[in-house]
C-alpha cells in the first residue's frame, strides 16, 4: 500500500540557497537565522536557528553549536556545551562531533567523540546524586560518493536525539541528482515500536521523494557549499534551488524497487521573496490518503529566511 506521507517528509527534503558577498561594505545577503515551524491537528513545534561567521565569512556557530575549523579550512570539530537548572534539576551536557574528510575534501565521516549527560537533584543548595553517562568514539553518519561528485549518493546515519542525551536507530538515504538539485531520493527509516518489548523487530519504511525545482537560489546553498555540509542537519544535502513542489510515498518495509512519481498529487511549494528578489518564507500544505478518506491534511509547513 501506497500513501502521500506527512511529518516524514520533513526529515528528507532539503533546502537551499545563493550569496553575494562584497568585502567593501557589509553582506546584506548573509543569513543569519532560519526558522522552520511545523502545525498539525494535534500541535505546533516551531526551530529557529542562529548563525554565526568569522571574518572569514565561514560559518562558525548555529545555535548552541561551535564549529572549529582545521588546516584544510575544513570543520575539524564541533561542540556543544550546556548548563543549567530546570524543576530543581542540575543538567550538564556536552556532545563533541569529529569531523573526517577523503582526499578530495568531501565529508567521510562524523564521529561523536564524546557524549556527556549528567543531572543532579538540588536541595537546599546542595547537590543530590543523580545520574551520569557518557558515550565515546561512536560513528554518527557516513557519506558515500560515485566517482569524482561533490555530493553525496548515499548517507547512512543516526540521530541524536532526547536532546543529546543518546543515539537514536540507523536510517539510511539514496540520492540522485539533476545538475545540483538532487532529483529523487529513497529513505530506509527504522524505527523502534512504541512498546519496544526485547526481540520484537524495528518497523522498517522506505520513503520516496521526487523534486521540481524553481528558479530561486536557496539560502542555505552557499552555507553548504562552503562548510562541505548542512550545519542544520548534517544528514541532509542542500541542492541549489529552492523546490516549488514535491511528491512523497511511503511504503511499509524495506524495497530495492523504484517508482515513479504521481505529479497529479504533487504538493505545491509557495515562495515568497522580498523586493530585492531574495527568499524570506516558504510554505506548503501536506496532505495524505487513508483509507476511503482523500486529501486529507498532516500539516502545515512554514520556513522563514531572515538576513544580515
Amino acid at each position: 500500500m501506497k500513501y502521500t506521507v506527512g511529518i516524514l517528509v520533513l526529515l528528507c527534503i532539503a533546502f537551499n540557497y545563493s550569496c553575494k558577498k562584497d568585502g567593501s561594505e557589509k553582506d546584506n545577503t548573509r543569513l543569519i537565522e532560519f526558522k522552520n515551524t511545523t502545525l498539525s491537528a494535534s500541535n505546533g513545534a516551531e526551530t529557529s536557528y542562529l548563525l554565526e561567521y568569522d571574518a572569514q565569512g565561514r560559518v562558525t556557530k548555529v545555535n548552541e553549536q561551535q564549529f572549529h575549523y582545521g588546516a584544510n579550512g575544513r570543520v575539524d570539530y564541533s561542540r556543544i556545551a550546556l548548563q543549567g537548572k530546570t524543576g530543581g534539576i542540575e543538567q550538564v551536557k556536552i556532545v563533541r562531533l569529529s569531523y573526517h574528510w577523503d582526499e578530495q575534501n568531501r565529508l567521510k565521516s562524523v564521529f561523536v567523540d564524546s557524549l556527556y549527560n549528567k543531572s543532579a537533584t538540588i536541595k537546599d543548595g546542595i547537590n543530590r546524586v543523580g545520574a551520569e553517562s557518557l558515550i565515546k568514539d561512536k560513528l554518527l553518519t557516513s557519506y558515500s560518493y560515485t566517482s569524482n561528485m561533490s555530493v553525496p549518493s548515499k548517507i547512512v546515519y543516526r540521530k541524536l536525539e532526547k536532546f543529546y542525551e543518546q543515539i537514536g536507530d540507523e536510517q539510511e538515504l539514496i540520492l540522485a541528482y539533476n545538475g545540483d538539485n538532487i532529483q529523487n531520493l529513497k529513505s530506509f527509516l527504522y524505527f523502534s515500536p512504541f512498546f519496544n518489548n526485547p526481540g520484537d523487530p524495528k518497523l522498517e519504511f522506505t520513503l520516496f521523494s521526487f523534486f521540481q525545482y524553481s528558479t530561486t537560489i536557496n539560502p542555505l546553498y552557499p552555507i553548504y557549499k562552503q562548510m562541505g555540509f548542512n550545519p542544520i542537519d548534517i544528514n541532509q544535502v542542500v541542492s541549489r534551488n529552492l523546490e516549488n513542489a514535491f511528491f512523497s510515498a511511503l511504503i511499509p518495509g524495506r524495497t530495492n524497487q523504484e517508482m515513479q512519481p504521481d505529479w497529479t498529487k504533487k504538493t505545491a511549494v509557495k515562495i515568497t521573496l522580498d523586493a530585492s528578489g531574495k527568499p524570506t518564507a516558504i510554505n506548503y500544505v501536506v496532505k495524505g490518503d487513508f483509507g476511503d478518506a482523500k486529501d486529507v491534511i498532516l500539516s502545515e509547513v512554514l520556513l522563514n529566511y531572515v538576513y544580515e
